[in-house]
This record gives structure tokens, C-alpha cells and sequence, in this order.
């Protein structure tokens, strides 16, 4: 068994990115808007790629894995209050939005310390920004590249989570589903959403069943669920009881 957490000197590289259903703030202007993180605060990046998550293998992986890895040795949010989060943009498909809430509160099922709800309106901030925790359609860098980006902010001093924000790249093919030439935005959203709450991305080829493997394949739907791995992370993080393993694709 193989677990892991992200070394501090890769904590040091700090990240500070960051970007009402169908109405979205341009990248120019939330980035003016934006502050640096206060002092005491941090943020770490996470950038996921179109590819798919079996062509480097060279291996076919049938079972779910039970790997997993947690940044600064378990960053995590603390019990609270419920977490509000907006979505900008345009959606780029019918009911992508539904989607996306849906992968948050996959993942959220698994967080026993706080709730994670849709509210566009929300006065609520992310501490490392000034700005609400958002997520977002925008351009990134075209089709087949760069998916999506999550950014969480924490406290360095006791590692509590304490915002977010997402972006997930307007331009590529999206779908509500499995087709062989589309993203799933669900499968997506899911992955980026782990990401929010802690888990940091697993690279053995023996992962590529987890949600947490940081390629995004075409016609992919297997992260919509987590995975063993997935779930002994969340274990870890928020003493969820769910460690059930799937298959591979379920």
C-alpha cells in the first residue's frame, strides 16, 4: 500500500491563481480584484489535463487501487458552518451546472465536518481572496489541455482549509455523460472538488481507476464515484466510515 503527502518544500511553492448561472465576471477583472493571501494564509494549485488515463499505462487495470495522498500532510476544512460557493459563467451545455453541483456533493458526502451549498449570491469570502468561494466557466488554454484548476486556501499555523475557488475551461467538449469525443462534466467537476477538500492527486499507473488520478480521459465517467483510494483518503481526513471498493469503471 502506497500513501503519500506533499513534501513542505512543495508547500513553499505557494500558487496564488484564481479566477450568476450564466453571467461571469471576466478573468481581467476578478483578477484585479483579487488580493494576496493575508498573512498566516496560503494557497496551493492544482491543474488537471485532458489525456487519457490509460495510453501511458501500458497495463490493464481492473480493480480500484487503494492509494491516496494528502497535501501538507492533511490540510482539511474544520468543523463549521455550511460553505457556500458561486458559479459563474456561461455554461457551455445544457444542465452543466446540475452537474457540477452534483460531483461537489459526491465528494461532500464524505466531509463530516462542514456541508458545501450552490449559493450565487453568497456574502461569504474565501479569506486568501476578498472574493466568494467561486466556480467557474472561462477560457483557459483551448481544447485537449489544461481541463480544469482548483485552489484551496489554509491556515498555515493549524492546516485548516478556509476557502476555494475552481475553473473549469469553457473551450473543451463537454457532455452530460459517456461519448467517446466529450468530458463528462460530473467526472470532472468531482475530481476538482477532491481537490478542494484535500485530496491532492495520486500517479501510479495502477490509479488510474481513482478519481484522484490527475488525467481526464474522453467518454470517462469513473470519477463521478470514488474510488478505495478516494475514500481511504477521505477516511483520513474526515473520519468518514464509506471504505467500500467498486470496479474499475463503475
Amino acid at each position: 500500500m502506497r500513501k503519500g503527502t506533499l513534501s513542505l518544500a512543495a508547500l513553499l511553492v505557494l500558487i496564488a491563481a484564481c479566477q450568476s448561472d450564466d453571467s461571469f465576471s471576466p478573468a481581467g477583472e476578478r483578477a484585479s480584484a483579487r488580493r494576496a493571501p493575508p498573512p498566516g494564509f496560503a494557497e496551493q494549485r492544482f491543474v488537471d489535463y485532458a489525456k487519457s488515463p490509460t495510453a501511458s499505462a501500458g497495463l490493464t487495470v481492473t480493480t480500484e487501487g487503494d492509494d491516496y495522498s494528502l497535501f501538507y500532510g492533511g490540510a482539511r476544512w474544520f468543523a463549521g458552518d455550511n460553505v457556500q460557493y458561486a458559479i459563474e459563467g456561461t455554461q457551455p451545455i445544457t444542465n452543466a451546472n446540475k452537474a457540477v453541483t452534483a460531483g461537489v456533493a459526491t465528494v461532500d458526502g464524505f466531509v463530516t465536518t462542514r456541508t458545501f451549498s450552490r449559493r450565487d449570491a453568497t456574502s461569504q469570502t474565501n479569506p486568501c481572496t476578498g472574493l466568494p468561494n467561486t466556480i467557474a466557466w472561462t477560457a483557459i488554454d483551448g481544447p485537449g489541455k489544461t481541463v480544469a484548476a482548483t485552489t484551496f486556501c489554509f491556515f498555515l499555523a493549524t492546516k485548516e482549509i478556509v476557502g476555494f475557488d475552481m475553473i473549469i475551461d469553457q473551450s473543451e467538449s463537454w457532455s452530460i455523460g459517456s461519448t467517446p469525443t466529450t468530458l463528462d462534466v460530473q467526472n470532472v467537476a468531482t475530481h476538482e472538488f477532491g481537490h478542494a477538500v484535500g485530496l491532492a492527486h495520486v500517479q501510479s499507473p495502477l490509479d488510474v481507476c481513482l478519481t484522484m488520478y490527475p488525467f481526464v480521459a474522453f467518454g470517462e465517467i469513473q470519477k463521478r464515484t470514488l474510488g478505495l483510494g478516494d475514500k481511504l483518503g477521505m477516511q483520513a481526513l474526515y473520519n468518514s466510515t464509506d471504505v467500500s471498493a467498486g470496479s474499475c469503471g463503475s
